[in-house]
């Protein structure tokens, strides 16, 4: 479940540093003169864990604990697989007796709980349906940078120190050029990135007690996921009408139009489209007993997949 991790400490001692200089194989740069380490050029092959120990004697690691942990059983960087809590403790051990870190006194700053969920249909169809998490139904929206819409996330700004993200793990993989294989599912990968920690060392980060409260919280806060009903509409209804429809409903006709309206006023609507929008919402009360709401065909897929995953993964 843990993934993603970033563990720093701010200032090492002579000792520390040669001992984790030699047990890391770090390699010595220079920077305006002065030496830093780290394993730059050779992570890929020693667990994909970046270690770096700078000018200053500050400690930094960063990378993937769940791909460190398949490299050291596999040999392969991959985290498409189900990776427990227990492991999890397991990996975090092997790491400090090989890279000679301290868990006593090391600092986690950053962190990802994530899962991989098994479909039989492409998980592009899950990702259009889902709407928002929790009770304050934050909404999810499309990363730009993933093609094709597969990879959607909860608001990213830097003042938010929690955020959703959901993403089709296979695609991603095939977009970084990642070797796939023969799967016999689709992936749907989702995580709870958690940004700015702070004053959580490495030993109380690792205790059982933690990482149940981590557990926890992550399947406390999926079990509340959103999803669009399906609109049923009358035949040979255009599915950019139903979009609107769908957009009326969980936005309001007045929040609806104001967003068309500028897109008009920013040409990127024409006046023709713009007109036929507004008469549509004009209408809306009259006609809209035409079109029934129905809980989504999606949520009983979803709810398989995702509860499979999570009774096997109770910490």
């Amino acid at each position: 479940m843990i993934d993603n991790i970033t563990m720093v400490k701010k200032s090492l001692s002579e000792r520390e540093k040669t001992n984790i200089i030699k047990k890391s194989r770090l390699v010595s740069n220079s920077l305006n003169g002065l030496i830093y380490y780290d394993n730059r050029t050779t992570k890929n092959f020693t667990g994909g864990l970046f270690i770096q120990i700078d000018t200053r004697n500050k400690l930094k690691i960063t990378g993937s604990i769940h791909k460190y942990h398949s490299h050291l059983e596999s040999g392969y960087l991959t985290n498409f697989d189900s990776f427990t809590m227990v492991q999890a403790k397991g990996t975090f051990n092997r790491l400090i007796t090989n890279t000679g870190i301290d868990p006593n006194d090391i600092e986690v700053t950053f962190f990802e709980v994530g899962i991989n969920l098994k479909f039989d249909i492409d998980v592009k169809f899950v990702l259009e349906k889902v709407h928002s998490i929790g009770k304050m139904e934050k909404p999810f929206l499309i990363e730009p940078k993933f093609k094709e819409s597969r990879q959607i996330t909860t608001g990213t700004h830097r003042d938010f120190r929690v955020h959703f993200k959901m993403y089709d793990k296979l695609f991603e993989m095939q977009d970084s050029r990642k070797p796939i294989g023969n799967f016999k599912h689709h992936i749907l990968r989702i995580e709870t990135v958690h940004r700015r920690v702070e004053k959580l060392q490495l030993n109380q980060f690792l205790s059982n007690e933690y990482l149940k409260v981590i557990q926890s919280d992550f399947f406390n806060q999926w079990d509340g996921l959103n999803f669009y009903n399906d609109i049923e509409a009358p035949k040979g209804t255009q599915r950019s009408k139903i979009d609107l429809v769908r957009n009326i409903i969980y936005k309001g006709k007045i929040t609806v139009l104001n967003n068309y309206k500028s897109q008009y006023e920013n040409k990127a609507l024409s006046k023709r489209q713009f007109y036929a929008i507004r008469d549509f919402i004009g209408k809306w009360e009259v006609i809209r007993t035409d079109f029934v709401v129905k809980n989504s065909k999606i949520v009983p897929i979803w709810n398989k997949s995702y509860n499979a995953e999570k009774q096997l993964l109770i910490f």
